[in-house]
């Protein structure tokens, strides 16, 4: 009798121990759906609709070539590598170059001549040169918002597709 009462409550036990475990995933879940949405570039960046920094380093010879700024120790950064994998798989006809603060011996240089205070943060320059999109990314819908706001804007038609990277300093590999 008694242990028939003891094997309940264990199995309540482990019943709830399991919802416990499944409302914390989704805890999670709730929390990356409901970040921030939208791009926010707080008065930073180069000039929409103008000239980007840099051509010659970059070649912006792709219909969008995607600039990311990251930093040694950048919590979101470090978050965002596994969604810069997905846009670079998931946009063939688009460069990717990052640009890590800390560890390219000209990148501080490189933040400069693109006015980038803050990490992570992103510029979609089409294959004219121009600056389509800029803007602090926290999400990988964020990233996603600028390059297809990039590709709207675009003025050129793609010129090459081999979708090459550029990474200068960067912490992991292509």
């Amino acid at each position: 009798m008694w242990t028939a009462s003891y094997v309940m409550l264990w199995l309540v036990v482990v019943v709830l121990v399991v919802v416990v475990i499944a409302l914390l995933r989704q805890i999670g879940v709730l929390h990356a759906r409901l970040a921030p949405r939208g791009v926010h570039f707080g008065g930073e960046g180069p000039e929409l609709n103008q000239q980007a920094p840099l051509a010659g380093p970059f070649g912006y010879t792709h219909k969008v070539t995607l600039v990311a700024f990251t930093k040694v120790g950048c919590e979101i950064c470090e978050m965002l590598k596994p969604a810069l994998v997905a846009v670079r798989e998931q946009y063939h006809d688009m460069r990717f170059v990052e640009i890590n603060h800390d560890l390219g011996p000209d990148a501080p240089a490189v933040f400069q001549a693109f006015n980038v205070r803050s990490t992570p943060y992103f510029v979609a320059v089409d294959a004219d040169g121009i600056v389509r999109g800029r803007g602090v990314g926290n999400t990988l819908e964020q990233i996603e918002e600028l390059i297809e706001e990039a590709i709207r804007t675009g003025s050129r038609t793609m010129n090459a597709s081999d979708g090459s990277q550029i990474m200068m300093g960067a912490t992991h590999g292509q």
